[in-house]
């Protein structure tokens, strides 16, 4: 019983720590419009920010993933939140001088860059590794499921005190002041999730995510992981469904834009749909990946069949016209269902027979290619909302996201039938 409590509280603390690190570099999914305004910058622009952001993390996942085999998880965790810490202080600090627009979109740039050594270097692979090695095989879509439920609570709440600094501050009447205090309001939890992992982390629990010694990472062993197919497949089936996960963002400016929302309700809705889902999501994704399909394989089949239903609808509901209310709560659905999707698709490894000792070498590599999305596709889509007037560009984005959710189906039929069916055959 002790052995589960630590267990579990463990989990959520990681969750905790990855709950508030996230929050910045991604903070136009409910501060979409104040980012623009304040910077002064375009869409486009906006989606240059995260590029930047996936430019580093590019860089540094495989050697991240190498390094965080070798390393203490408590280590990396640390030195990664404290930087997260001090880039979202120095970025808030800019704010408030109220530098030129070109100036300010100059720092910014190199901020979201630098921003890859927080949450893309050591932290990511370390985090997930410590997830795997926290439980059995058995129960991998389960610990993913908590690890992410407490992520969601943690995130949900660090960005429910930012929407309410922004309105304290301001709010959209004085959109600096506002922006100001949200930003001041994410380093806060940062750095307190770093004291917490150095308080809670300590004795049995640093033995508890670690390697064990006949399981240590040579070098050698990143070109078995690179030769092996089924890496890359679930690296494109983890693209799409992290592409259509934080793509969904485009749910709140098209709230805004299109529907007349203001930026407080599109922002609640942006937090609902991001973060409380995680709540009800992550530990759902679980257990249907754990005990309804006993395959994340078999719940990739039909959930991104579900998925991509849900946001048909949204485009439907858009299309003809349904009450601007009814189509924000339609937007809801593809946040449920790409979270269920989103917080075990890590769990799909194990299920390729990739040993613990290149997990974290493996992530790495899935993670370039996962979260490639980061890359580009924010900056192509900010390109169709400024070129495409009304509702048109966020009607090419949305069918953009249904395309990427048949992908997943297809791949991880193949891939279910590959090894999970012919293990139970056997």
């Amino acid at each position: 019983m002790e052995s589960k409590i630590k267990k579990y509280l463990t989990l959520i603390v990681l969750g905790l720590a990855g709950g508030s690190i996230y929050i910045f570099p991604y903070l136009k999914y409910v501060f979409y419009d104040p980012l623009i305004e304040v910077l002064g910058i375009t869409d486009t622009q906006s989606g240059l920010l995260l590029t930047m952001y996936a430019i580093g993390c590019v860089i540094l996942y495989i050697p991240g993933g190498i390094l965080a085999d070798k390393m203490n998880p408590k280590k990396a965790l640390i030195f990664s939140l404290v930087v997260a810490t001090i880039l979202t202080g120095v970025f808030a600090c800019m704010i408030a001088l109220g530098l030129p627009a070109g100036v300010s979109y100059g720092i910014s740039l190199v901020i979201w860059l630098l921003m890859a050594f927080a949450s893309g270097f050591v932290f990511w692979t370390a985090l997930l590794k410590a997830i795997r090695i926290i439980g059995s095989e058995e129960e991998q879509g389960t610990m993913y499921g908590i690890y992410y439920a407490a992520n969601g609570t943690a995130a949900a709440s660090v960005a429910a005190i930012n929407l309410w600094a922004y309105n304290a501050g301001g709010g959209d009447a004085d959109m600096q002041g506002g922006f100001f205090w949200a930003v001041v309001s994410m380093a806060i939890p940062t750095l307190v999730a770093a004291i917490l992992i150095g308080v809670f982390l300590n004795g049995k629990s640093d033995k508890d995510l670690s390697t064990s010694e006949e399981d240590k990472f040579h070098f050698a062993d990143v070109f078995t992981v690179l030769k092996n197919p089924a890496i890359w497949a679930i690296s494109i089936v983890m693209f799409c469904v992290y592409g259509v996960y934080s793509c969904t963002s485009y749910f709140t400016p098209y709230l805004t834009d299109i529907l007349s929302f203001s930026t407080t309700t599109a922002g609640i809705f942006s937090i609902i749909r991001q973060y409380i889902v995680m709540l009800v999501a992550a530990p759902l994704g679980g257990i249907l990946a754990d005990k309804v399909f006993k395959s994340t394989l078999g719940w990739f089949r039909c959930g991104g069949a579900i998925l991509a239903i849900s946001i048909i609808l949204v485009i439907i509901g858009g299309t003809l016209g349904f009450p601007t209310m009814l189509i924000a709560i339609l937007t809801l659905i593809p946040g449920l269902f790409a979270m269920c999707l989103y917080g075990v698709m890590f769990s799909s490894l194990h299920e390729l027979n990739i040993p613990v000792k290149v997990a974290g070498t493996a992530i790495g590599i899935a993670s370039i290619v996962g979260y490639l999305p980061d890359m580009f596709l924010n900056t192509i889509f900010g390109n169709m909302l400024d070129n495409t007037p009304g509702a048109g560009g966020y009607m090419q984005i949305f069918t953009t996201l249904a395309v990427f959710c048949i992908i997943i189906v297809v791949i991880c039929s193949v891939l279910y039938a590959k090894f999970v069916k012919v293990k139970k055959n056997k």
